[in-house]
């Protein structure tokens, strides 16, 4: 770290300026930090979740306990149960998501079909349709 220091009238009654340059050794994800002071090895976190997202793990995890807690009988455990809610409401998203990129995608074919009809038949063709 490097202090910078400069000349000011002020100087009794103002702090002095400083430059704070500080290195992250680690890499950052959001608001998350992986550096080795919380990862031992942090160049394994990175290309792990450069192939594997902390949602899809996370979500792996909840889709294997939510099959557990049903195949069980545990799911409203009072250690599950919050679980289970956040995993239902997980999947009211995703087919929200799904939903909405469907009535885009029929919108797209619709404005192909009137704009473009040579490639409106040869993307029939290219589907079996």
């Amino acid at each position: 770290m490097s202090n910078v220091t400069f000349p000011s009238l002020f100087s009794p009654w103002l702090p002095t300026p400083a430059v704070d340059e500080r290195f992250n050794n680690g890499w950052t994800f959001g608001n998350l930090i992986v550096t080795t002071s919380n990862s031992k090895a942090p160049d394994v976190e990175r290309e792990v979740v450069s192939q594997h997202s902390y949602g899809r793990q996370l979500g792996r995890l909840t889709d294997a306990v939510v099959a557990i807690a049903k195949h069980v009988g545990a799911t409203a455990d009072p250690h599950v149960e919050p679980l289970m809610k956040l995993a239902r409401e997980i999947e009211a998203i995703k087919a929200k998501a799904e939903r909405r990129r469907c009535d885009e995608l029929l919108d797209e074919l619709k404005a192909l079909k009137k704009s473009n009809r040579k490639q409106w038949d040869e993307l029939l063709r290219a589907v079996g349709s």
